[in-house]
């Protein structure tokens, strides 16, 4: 069994910007999580903190994709209720 990655994701709706995404990352391997966020099309805002934005947006999704990856890669991921209920909406 793979041992955990020391890095946590959060993912929540963007404060400011209604159909954005962000990510907090912590932990002491937070470089992992950034990356692979990075190589899933999130950009850097500040440290620790990533932001998805699609002209499609279909944002809630892909948030939920990077968080089943990050998941599957050994990477602590939360989804707020609020995001929870935008991915969920996206299926209906």
């Amino acid at each position: 069994m793979t041992p955990p990655i020391d890095a946590h994701v959060r993912l929540d709706t963007h404060p400011t910007h209604a159909s954005a995404v962000q990510a907090i990352v912590t932990g002491s391997q937070a470089s992992i999580a950034v990356m692979a966020l990075e190589a899933g099309g999130w950009s850097v805002a500040a440290s620790g903190v990533l932001v998805l934005a699609r002209i499609d947006h279909e944002e809630p999704y892909w948030a939920n994709d990077a968080a089943t990856h990050l998941v599957a890669e050994g990477i602590t991921v939360e989804i707020t209720r609020r995001l929870q209920q935008a991915i969920d909406e996206e299926w209906t």
